[in-house]
């Protein structure tokens, strides 16, 4: 009898998630079904806003479903609440995801050592009032967040109280509209945290909050791995990219790693720290990407957590790392297989954004038929993350990402370069990117 295909549900589906999993869909051994919940007529959107609970509601009617495939945070968050319906799927709980998700809790919870910080409530009457005492504990400069947001999105570095309330206020109003579906806004999130978090636990959890922190200065590294069956698994270490004439602008990552063995050593300890944390409140079968700081004194701080694979370090390990395919291994992980870590080639690769800080439609800054031209030249690898058409607005000081590039080259000058010239080929208003 020949088994048949494995079905497997990505929520969340776009041209990004087919693309990164074209090797796995391609081996016969996965059915895949694509779910793309970003067209205003599905029913994530609910009378025109977003709703998280009606989409995962939707998924739990797909039927035959085998294994749950989380490549973004938006869906872990549908994963975890179907492992808590369907005892058969593999994957983490709702309440290790929502801690990482939620950057608050993040560092009330999971953090064993934490940047100073306050909790903003966006929706409080006494917003003015709460961003001066904030800024009183914490002290400034100090970098203000979305609790809840992907990548870089509506994060500011703010030098005054004035400056502090006018970000409070803009994540208020970016964090409803539909355009800015990176923020994970209250109004979204509100009826699933309703029937799938405690609240008794975790109070705040409905709140629209931001997080300010301290702010702190140190380099900048990712470290990847996965839990299986409860055991931490490593996989590697990047570093983290930045534009030395916007600092708070990420340009990319690269791997090998700038660390010595000795760093990323206790690097990786603090990796478990972390991990093991996330382990007691249910996190499991999945991969889990950290950031964090390297301070002056030789300690690391926490940034963030990503309770999933990264598609960007998808796209880099492919180059880098013989067998680094984060889907097939995320895939060994929900069917019962256990990971095969892969060894690093030596070769240094970098990917990096193309970044703007124009606004208008996308197709206005980035030229979607030069993409085909550069792959055909051989140049590089460029994978468009925006539609056409699509909205870009700005918030915070990180720019907007349309694309990624991946090159690799004899060291971080050379492959910049080549990056560079990439981009100076996409954009069509290079003059509001960064590059030095």
């Amino acid at each position: 009898m020949v088994e048949r295909p494995l079905n497997v549900l990505v929520p969340f589906a776009s041209p990004l998630t087919r693309s990164t999993s074209k090797g796995a869909a391609d081996s016969g051994l996965y059915n895949f079904i694509w779910d793309d919940a970003y067209n205003v007529g599905s029913c994530y959107f609910t009378n025109g806003q977003r709703d998280m609970l009606a989409y995962v509601d939707k998924c739990k009617a797909r039927g035959d479903v085998d294994i749950v495939l989380s490549m973004t945070e938006p869906a872990t968050v549908v994963h975890a609440a179907l492992v808590q319906e369907f005892p058969h799927l593999r994957g983490p709980s709702v309440e290790s995801v929502f801690l990482c998700m939620n950057k608050y809790y993040t560092q009330k919870v999971l953090d064993p050592d934490p940047i100073p910080h306050e909790g903003l409530d966006l929706d409080s009457p006494h917003l003015e009032e709460d961003a001066v005492r904030v800024a009183q504990e914490i002290g400034l400069p100090a970098i203000v967040k979305p609790a809840s947001s992907l990548r870089s999105t509506g994060v500011k570095k703010v030098n005054t109280v004035e400056e502090l309330l006018q970000a409070a206020r803009d994540l208020r109003k970016f964090g409803t509209q539909v355009v800015m579906r990176e923020v994970f806004d209250s109004s979204l999130m509100r009826h699933y945290v309703e029937k799938y978090v405690d609240l008794k636990k975790y109070p705040l959890a409905t709140h629209n909050m931001a997080v300010v922190e301290r702010y702190i200065q140190g380099e900048l590294f990712t470290v990847d791995g996965c839990v299986y069956d409860g055991e931490i698994v490593h996989w590697a270490i990047c570093d983290n990219l930045y534009f030395r004439s916007r600092p708070d602008c990420i340009l990319g990552f690269a791997n090998s790693s700038s660390l010595s063995c000795e760093t990323q050593s206790r690097l990786w300890q603090a990796y478990d720290k972390v991990l093991n944390r996330m382990i007691r409140h249910g996190f499991d079968n999945q991969e889990a990407h950290l950031e964090f700081f390297l301070m002056k004194g030789g300690d690391f701080k926490l940034l963030e957590i990503n309770a999933c694979m990264s598609l960007t370090l998808a796209q880099l390990y492919s180059h880098c790392l013989p067998g680094g395919d984060s889907v097939r291994l995320q895939l060994d992980l929900l069917r019962g297989v256990r990971p095969t870590v892969p060894c690093p080639s030596g070769r240094y690769s970098l990917v990096g954004y193309i970044q703007t800080f124009a606004s208008g439609k996308a197709k206005e800054l980035v030229d979607f038929d030069a993409v085909s031209r550069v792959v055909a030249d051989g140049l590089g690898n460029v994978r468009i993350i925006v539609d056409p058409e699509r909205d870009i607005v700005q918030a915070g000081d990180s720019g907007n990402i349309l694309g990624k590039v991946t090159v690799q080259g004899d060291g971080f000058e050379d492959a910049f370069e080549q990056y560079k010239t990439i981009c100076l080929q996409l954009l069509r208003k290079p003059e509001l990117s960064p590059w030095e």
